[in-house]
């Protein structure tokens, strides 16, 4: 039995993390000058280390627990205590998982496939597929899709994965402060974060109702103004 794997990657694309994604914002521009370049690199840079921190430990845990379930699987000689571990296991990948995978962001999400493909150099539609068959990994395919993920995205430093690879090269040459360790988050902590962000998004929705409304007024005046001074030159 391995259905522990399968557990552990289900929870990898476990879409409970169906919160609003923070869209990277994109600049645009004609000419770029070593300045302008610096400081777009510069923050897309930060903005990637810090995706990095939250997202890669789990992905380096994935590897390490898939690995040690394989070797501890192998000593096992009867279905009896295949059985008994696979619970155990279980077990083990829910309360350490599952409350740290629903407080990731979708994009986040999808850079967590991307590293376990990295990691391990098969994607999570490929794992599903080895460990519980064709069927149950088209299942698993058309459920993530219903939540905008991709069981068969890859890690691609050419294109999407670029800055990534940059990021990752410079923490495993010592150049960034980096802890491996995955912080694992409690349901008292998740439900703090829960609270924070619904604070987040309510306050930001009152900036943008106050933002709206003064540009409205603004435009209301400018209006005015013209119209008034179109009447003084009649």
């Amino acid at each position: 039995m391995k259905n522990g794997v399968v557990s552990l990657i289900f929870l990898l694309f476990s879409l409970a993390n169906v919160y609003s994604q923070r869209e990277d914002s994109t600049i645009h521009y004609r000419e770029l000058d070593e300045f302008v370049v610096n400081r777009f690199f510069q923050k897309q840079y930060k903005q990637e280390l810090e995706r990095i921190k939250r997202v890669y430990p789990m992905a380096l845990k994935a590897k390490a627990i898939m690995m040690e379930y394989e070797s501890e699987l192998a000593k096992l000689d009867t279905r009896r205590e295949e059985r008994r571990y696979s619970k155990k296991m279980n077990k083990f990948l829910k309360e350490e998982f599952t409350y740290s995978i629903r407080d990731l962001y979708t994009s986040e999400g999808r850079l967590l496939m991307q590293l376990v493909h990295r990691e391990t150099g098969k994607t999570v539609d490929d794992i599903i597929t080895e460990y519980s068959g064709s069927a149950q990994a088209f299942m698993y395919r058309n459920m993530a899709k219903m939540f905008d993920q991709d069981l068969k995205a890859k890690y691609d430093t050419a294109k999407t994965n670029f800055m990534t690879e940059i990021v990752i090269t410079d923490i495993l040459d010592g150049k960034v402060e980096f802890d491996p360790e995955m912080d694992r988050m409690t349901k008292e902590a998740f439900k703090e974060s829960q609270r924070q962000y619904r604070q987040e998004r309510k306050e930001a929705k009152a900036r943008s109702r106050v933002f709206r409304a003064k540009k409205k007024a603004a435009a209301k005046e400018t209006k005015k103004a013209e119209q008034q001074k179109k009447k003084e030159n009649r």
